[in-house]
């Protein structure tokens, strides 16, 4: 009985812990079950305040601004025709020229005397077409002679042979006069053979002459590109030489550009490229340029027929209308052009257009996004800047918000102050 008695307060031990935690715990869960609920807030949605236009599609004149640069297709690269000094540059890099400016003296003491030899070579071919015209001349006048040489000997053999069958001369004085006879009949052919081929050696030196005259004339075209001229109204792109180098046929002198051909090179966007390529007007494609505070006056001449590496647009080439105060190649330039008038075009100002593609209209007041093609810029009747674009989605009734929002999106609700700014303004006045 004793050792039941004593384990006992040993159980108790840990079964009570347990129990006041188990207590502990539900009282905690019924407090928590019985706790009054606080009553919930309803968080209002936000609504954006805005200004809007009402689509207007209608005829409009789009503007684009390009960045293009100067150049000119009448670029000339000026090179040495003969071997020589340079005597003396007479230009200098920038500098403008006219026509038959000289610019650069090259040394012509070499080509002179290759001149002087030509000269030379077709003075003698003159002398002797001229002794051969003589000769000519000479052998008709002889050749009568000589007919006459050889009917005289004709006689003298016939004389001979009727003296022998009469025996009244010797053998030795018939064969003497036949032989003269054969001489005067050989001496007779070779005159005749000498005039018929008169024409052959006339054309022979005719020939020769020709070709002397045309080395002659060679020798003078290089003669006169020892004198380097400009060969239009341009100006010095660059220089390569200076008095004293020597040059070989081929190197390079100078580079000249033309100031009559000046154009502006710019890169179209394949949007717009067919507003250029259709147009059914005749009336020409302007632009305007502005360098140094001048404004420059431009006018599209042709398109490229092909597309440069690196480059994603076909490049349009401006002629440039101006006379005075012409732009440097090379030179970069901000050009405005003033394309084609096009039908359902919607103005609005730069604030509705987010990104480069998008607006937004309003639908029970809440934003739903458009997708727009961005056509080309332009001046309103205020003279503030507008952008041009077109849609197939907007209609004239819609109504396009034009202030910029951080977080538009479709869906978002959104709040029409456009009327209330009209009212208040009306209103002050």
């Amino acid at each position: 009985m004793s050792k039941a008695s004593t384990k006992q307060p040993s159980h108790l031990k840990w079964i009570l812990p347990i129990v006041i935690i188990i207590v502990a715990i539900a009282t905690f869960a019924l407090l928590k079950m019985n706790k009054p609920k606080a009553a919930s807030q309803v968080v209002a949605e936000k609504v954006w305040s805005v200004t809007t236009i009402t689509a207007a599609p209608g005829l409009h004149q789009p503007s684009l601004s390009l960045y293009g640069k100067v150049e000119s297709p009448r670029m000339s690269n000026v090179t040495a025709a003969v071997t020589a000094f340079v005597r003396e540059v007479y230009t200098d890099e920038g500098r403008k020229i006219t026509p038959n400016d000289l610019l650069i003296q090259l040394d012509d003491s070499d080509v002179l005397l290759t001149v002087q030899q030509r000269q030379a070579d077709v003075d003698n071919l003159l002398a002797q077409i001229e002794t051969e015209k003589i000769r000519y001349n000479t052998d008709l006048k002889a050749l009568k002679i000589e007919k006459n040489l050889q009917q005289l000997s004709y006689k003298t053999v016939k004389r001979y042979e009727n003296l022998i069958k009469r025996k009244l001369t010797s053998q030795e004085k018939l064969d003497a006069a036949r032989r003269d006879y054969q001489q005067q009949a050989l001496s007779l052919t070779q005159r005749e053979q000498a005039i018929a081929d008169h024409p052959n050696r006339l054309q022979q030196l005719e020939s020769q002459r020709l070709r002397a005259t045309s080395l002659l004339d060679a020798a003078k075209l290089d003669l006169s590109r020892t004198q380097i001229k400009a060969p239009f109204i341009g100006r010095v792109a660059g220089l390569s030489v200076a008095p004293g180098d020597r040059v070989r046929a081929g190197d390079p002198l100078l580079e000249l550009y033309s100031l009559d051909r000046l154009e502006v090179r710019a890169q179209i966007p394949n949007r717009i490229l067919p507003l250029l390529r259709d147009r059914k007007s005749e009336k020409p494609i302007t632009a305007r340029g502005l360098i140094n505070g001048e404004v420059i006056e431009l006018e599209l001449d042709r398109i490229a027929a092909e597309v440069s590496n690196g480059r994603a647009g076909v490049d349009a080439l401006f002629k440039i209308n101006n006379t005075d105060d012409l732009p440097e190649t090379g030179r970069s330039i901000e050009i405005s052009v003033d394309l084609p008038e096009i039908a359902q075009v919607i103005p609005v100002p730069p604030t509705a257009l987010y990104g480069l593609d998008r607006v937004y209209r309003i639908i029970d007041s809440r934003l739903e996004a458009v997708q727009v093609t961005r056509i080309g810029d332009s001046i309103d009747q205020n003279g503030k800047p507008i952008v041009l674009i077109s849609s197939p989605n907007i209609t004239s009734s819609d109504t396009l918000v034009i202030t910029q929002l951080p977080n538009a999106i479709t869906g978002l609700r959104v709040n029409d102050i456009s009327k209330a700014i009209v009212e208040e303004g009306t209103i002050d006045e």
